[in-house]
């Protein structure tokens, strides 16, 4: 088939783990041609490209930009990344979608319920594909344990908690003026924990019923929190503990989750770029060797060893799944409505917080701007 014409816009830090496994995909499997990216600073796009591992050579058939329209017009890409701030992701990819392109956006999917709704309407009804950066769910080993905790395993889901503890000293926030502000960014929930939350409503096979957080500025000079806890109340007497913050040690990020089942337990996570995975049956026996040898084995027989070594980039297994989304007419894993639920489920903590009260999802009439003068 067809290789599908693949564009970036935003050349900031995230943009080279999407580059990566755009130039494995483009290079390695043979399903897309990388044409164009998009930046506002001058020589950022070539800047981030080289330090993505595309050659001169490469870079020269890109077509650089710093207006996205132009982009869009010029080129006709097939499918758009999307990694700008996030107050900025659903302009951009209703412009991207109008387009007829493809979307995958950098989570979170946006800011507001309103403008998610209206992403994701206009997708269906251009028949576009949407996908948001939710990486957890393309741990190739967390894959096959949601897979049998869905199976039922190990029994029936009872409890889960997830950690996010990103460390980000103030120079993070200084380097760029929309970080950790509300209009544009959020705090620790809505930046870096997201996808963690993403990450158990999978796990869990549950959706909130009810959420209770509370947020906090600790240590950052910002408009948002650095730290943020919550309980989510979860379908079937399920529930979940929650904890965001970058307050912690920048040398050391930490994620975490742990999922407890009557006839199991699952505990994962990465420490200083170390994962690891305990997985206890019934009887008590942890069995992660098992799932690790059998995502081994089936990695190197179908993807060889440049597939294997793609494993540590999540992206990569993102960009993949969406690729194969476009060509069998399927919902992608980490699919926009999964953004909007994760999303609902930030702005779920943050409405708690500001009303000091539980609140009861689906959430209507909330926008981030309410949080505007929360710390004054």
């Amino acid at each position: 088939m067809d290789k599908l014409k693949y564009a970036i816009i935003g050349c900031g830090i995230v943009a080279k783990k999407h580059l990566k496994g755009a130039r494995y995909h483009q290079n390695q499997r043979g399903t897309i041609q990388v044409v164009a990216a998009v930046d506002t600073r001058p020589g950022a796009a070539v800047q981030m490209l080289k330090s993505a591992g595309f050659s001169d050579r490469e870079i020269a058939s890109i077509k650089l930009f710093a207006d996205d329209r132009e982009m869009l017009a010029a080129v006709k890409p097939d499918l758009v990344a999307i990694t700008t701030p996030s107050g900025s992701h659903a302009a951009i990819s209703l412009r991207a979608i109008e387009a007829g392109a493809h979307v995958l956006i950098e989570k979170p999917l946006t800011l507001s319920l309103p403008e998610a709704q209206m992403i994701l309407k206009r997708a269906n009804e251009l028949d576009r594909r949407v996908a948001v950066g939710h990486i957890y769910r393309f741990f190739p080993l967390v894959q096959a344990i949601q897979a049998d905790i869905a199976a039922g395993l190990y029994g029936r889901v009872l409890y889960g908690d997830v950690k996010v503890r990103w460390g980000h000293d103030q120079a993070y926030y200084d380097q760029a003026a929309w970080r950790g502000t509300w209009h544009q960014d959020g705090g620790a929930l809505m930046n870096q924990s997201v996808h963690a939350l993403d990450l158990m409503s999978w796990l869990l096979g549950q959706k909130a019923k009810s959420v209770t957080g509370k947020i906090f500025r600790q240590q950052h000079h910002m408009e948002a929190e650095d730290l943020g806890l919550a309980i989510l109340e979860m379908e079937n007497d399920v529930q979940c503990l929650v904890e965001g913050t970058t307050n912690t040690d920048s040398r050391r990020p930490e994620a975490s989750f742990f999922v407890r089942l009557t006839a199991g337990e699952i505990r994962g996570g990465i420490l200083s770029g170390k994962p690891s995975i305990q997985v206890f049956n019934r009887e008590g026996q942890n069995v992660a060797l098992k799932y690790t040898k059998q995502l081994l084995w089936m990695t190197l027989k179908t993807a060889g060893l440049k597939g294997f070594l793609q494993l540590k980039n999540p992206h990569s297994g993102l960009l993949g799944d969406l690729i194969a989304a476009i060509r069998e007419k399927r919902s992608p894993l980490a699919s926009g409505q999964t953004g909007q639920d994760a999303l609902e489920l930030v702005l779920a903590i943050y409405q708690s917080a500001l009303e000091n009260r539980t609140i009861d999802l689906p959430v209507t009439d909330f926008e981030l701007t309410r949080m505007n003068h929360f710390f004054d």
